[in-house]
């Protein structure tokens, strides 16, 4: 069916659902067993039959006239016979123009309703199930609308999504609820897939990604902002619901289970009933199919009703205490959560892996296992990067559950989304730092830097949003400092203090990516940092702007050494995307104890007493610039 309202039944342990009494205060009118979707997880039987539109309305008229409540146009897709659909809505209209409570429920893949149809539809009485596949790649490959498109039927208040899990596609679980929440979607259905064989690393899968989502619902039902709906009902069957029916043909039956007639065959006569005195539903139906089905089938059955009781048992029950060990591992936990980046700066280091991994976003999956695995480690922290990590569609949901773990978060970001003051509201209630990647004073020099009009101007925007939204949240900035901006370093310090930025991070060129490849043209000498660095700092403490550099040896700084970041260094483990066995993609964890990433000593640091808590020069400088400029530091 397009859209299930009954996901579940008794054959897992069924301790966690409210058995609801089959009742006969819904009527299903299978509207047509038409569909213009194939997915090949589908139970129901297609066929080019439709119900006559007079049948329907006789049907509704009957079933209101014995106190019915809710009629659920289904199929099929029924949109496909939409003089049906209007049909059913005019009568159910009328009927309750005379005190007739009555609603109606169409179930549908939302592919056909255009803004005239959508208007048709937006009636307080009139509920929508809206089934998807999950994230837009996801549903692109399935022929499906557009979520984007979608978002308008999501946000209204009287819209179910029912999101399907798939055997394959299991483990995306987590990113489709994601993105259908971002897009407005507040009542939720949760739909895997039954009456097909999974495999074991399939159910492992869904196992997995339903305790994941169960962590994402969990708060936002306790306090009101959710509805999920396979928290209020189940049926006697699987998949489908324990509705009084009618088929394509007007014969009426007790449960919609007639749509997978194909499998159901032997069944359907013991289902038959009078519209006008329904029997009840067969006590043994569930024992019926469960003999009708191949054992490999069954199994799989029995295993994806289990996951789906403890995914409703996890939803209601109360969040976990995080568990923590006390372990050799670093604290912190630096994140490259983005391989997106709409700037374009001369110096990026991160370029070469961008283009490498963005065909490979990090799934929120990998997000809760990273930050699972960090917060039971013992760590504390967690900074997302990039990238863009604002670009990320889980950076919500990842800000939250690492604020569940205990940790404490932060962002190095250009601004891009926070200069949107709706995206910084929902975001900046969970961050404890931020750092804005500042490498200009003025529109000119910092958009030159990135390689994007307008990026000085956002980021300008996202300092205001963080100002007045979270006005205790401490703020720095990051400045790569080349030889096209070493002039403006003092008019950044000055900016800085101007918008009330009490740290500044100066950096060198870091030599990877894009940066390596114009590492001559962009570095600035070491020997010019000597004037430069104590300068600043004497600026910046003028100012109250505290400064730290990045990316130099100490005898690069002449008297503001104390300032280098070597020695505040923390030790930390870098996540971010990789090759594993075989070829395949993985977030691959790298545990770094020391600032000495892509650095190096040369003899000359030899007598040097800062020599173990300095990181040296780095190797691509010494390579085109040899090492007559380090000082060692004596005496």
């Amino acid at each position: 069916p397009t859209a299930p309202t009954a996901p579940t039944a008794p054959m897992g342990s069924g301790e966690a659902y409210p058995r609801t009494p089959p009742t006969v205060d819904t009527l299903a009118l299978i509207v047509t067993r038409s569909c213009d979707l194939d997915c090949d997880y589908c139970a129901a039987s297609k066929r080019d039959l439709q119900l006559d539109a007079d049948v329907a309305i006789r049907a509704v008229r009957g079933f209101a006239a014995r106190g019915g409540r809710r009629v659920r146009l289904t199929g099929g897709e029924p949109t496909l016979r939409w003089d049906t659909v209007e049909a059913v809505l005019r009568e159910a209209d009328r009927l309750r123009s005379g005190d007739q409570p009555l609603t109606v429920e169409l179930c549908t893949n939302g592919r056909t309703l255009d803004p005239g149809r959508r208007r048709t539809l937006d009636r307080s009485w009139i509920r929508l199930t809206v089934s998807v596949d999950g994230t837009p790649d996801v549903q692109r490959a399935s022929g499906r609308t557009p979520l984007p498109e979608l978002a308008g039927l999501f946000s209204r208040p009287t819209t179910t999504v029912t999101q399907t899990l798939s055997p394959p596609l299991a483990h995306r679980g987590l990113d489709g609820l994601i993105h259908i929440w971002e897009l407005g979607a507040r009542r939720i259905n949760v739909l895997p897939v039954y009456y097909t064989r999974w495999r074991a690393e399939e159910l492992r899968d869904l196992d997995e990604a339903l305790a994941g989502m169960a962590e994402f619902l969990r708060p936002r039902v306790a306090d009101g902002r959710a509805r999920v709906r396979n928290l209020e009902r189940r049926g006697t069957v699987p998949l489908f619901a324990d509705d009084l029916t009618v088929d394509v043909d007007g014969r009426g039956y007790r449960t919609n289970l007639v749509l997978a007639d194909r499998v159901t065959g032997p069944l359907l006569p013991r289902l038959r009933v009078d519209l006008d005195d329904p029997a009840p539903i067969p006590g043994d139906l569930a024992d019926s199919l469960r003999r009708l089905l191949p054992p490999a089938v069954r199994r799989s059955n029995r295993r994806v009703d289990a996951a789906l009781d403890r995914f409703v048992a996890a939803v209601r029950a109360p969040a976990p205490a995080p568990r923590r060990r006390r372990g050799v591992r670093p604290r912190r936990l630096e994140f490259h959560l983005s391989y997106a980046c709409d700037n374009h700066c001369q110096f990026c280091s991160e370029d070469d892996r961008l283009a490498r991994w963005r065909s490979a976003p990090v799934t929120a999956r990998e997000v809760r296992r990273t930050l699972s695995s960090h917060a039971r480690a013992g760590g504390d922290h967690v900074l997302f990067t990039g990238g863009e990590p604002t670009l990320h569609p889980a950076l919500v949901h990842a800000l939250q559950l690492a604020r569940s773990l205990g940790m404490r978060t932060a962002i190095g970001t250009s601004g891009q989304r926070l200069g949107d003051k709706t995206f910084a509201a929902r975001v900046l209630p969970y961050l404890d730092e931020l750092s804005l990647s500042l490498h200009g004073a003025d529109a000119a020099s910092h958009d030159d830097a990135t390689g994007r009009l307008g990026s000085f101007e956002q980021l300008m925007a996202a300092r205001g949003h963080a100002a007045a939204l979270a006005p205790h949240l401490p703020v720095a900035a990051n400045a790569v400092i080349t030889r096209r901006n070493v002039g403006a370093l003092p008019e950044i310090v000055a900016l800085c203090a101007e918008k009330r930025i009490d740290r500044l991070l100066v950096s060198s060129v870091a030599p990877e990516g894009a940066a390596l490849r114009r590492y001559r043209q962009l570095v600035v000498p070491l020997e010019r940092w000597r004037d430069l660095a104590p300068e600043a700092v004497a600026r910046g403490d003028d100012a109250g702007v505290r400064l730290r550099f990045f990316g130099l040896p100490l005898c690069a700084l002449g008297d503001a050494r104390v300032r280098s970041n070597d020695l505040y260094y923390d030790a930390r483990v870098t996540v971010e995307r990789s090759r594993g066995p075989r070829g395949s993609v993985r977030l691959g964890h790298v545990v770094t104890r020391y600032p000495r990433r892509g650095r190096r000593w040369t003899r000359r640091c030899r007598p040097c007493r800062y020599r173990e808590v300095c990181g040296g020069v780095f190797r691509a400088y010494v390579e085109r610039f040899g090492d007559d400029e380090i000082r060692p530091i004596q005496g």
